[in-house]
């Protein structure tokens, strides 16, 4: 009878741990899903054989409207823009659509 107590006190002791763990894993998910939105733009090349503009030919054009940029980070066919706010990167949207042409998506 004993052994059988015991037993139980461990897995009462188990469950408890697994919902606290539980419990963390959704309490960090939830809040990552409600944080606000990333402050970036992506431009993608559309069309084949077109190469992606020139960053610092971007940054020119953004600093001169007075678009502070974060970063440029370029991958294999995008580059991704970072700002400081999600007004900068809204602003930059509208920058970018009218210095690129149709070979770009912008978003």
């Amino acid at each position: 009878m004993h052994y059988s107590l015991a037993l139980t006190q461990r897995k009462l002791i188990i469950g408890a741990i697994v919902v606290m763990m539980l419990l963390l894993i959704g309490g960090f998910t939830y809040q990552r899903a409600w944080q606000t939105p990333e402050a970036i733009v992506r431009i993608n090349v559309i069309n084949h054989g077109v190469s992606l503009p020139d960053g610092f030919f971007l940054y020119q054009h953004l600093s001169a409207k007075g678009i502070a940029i974060k970063s440029i980070t370029s991958n294999r066919d995008s580059l991704t823009i970072s700002f400081n706010s999600t007004d900068d990167s809204h602003a930059a949207q509208r920058v970018l659509a009218t210095i690129l042409d149709n070979s770009y998506r912008i978003e």
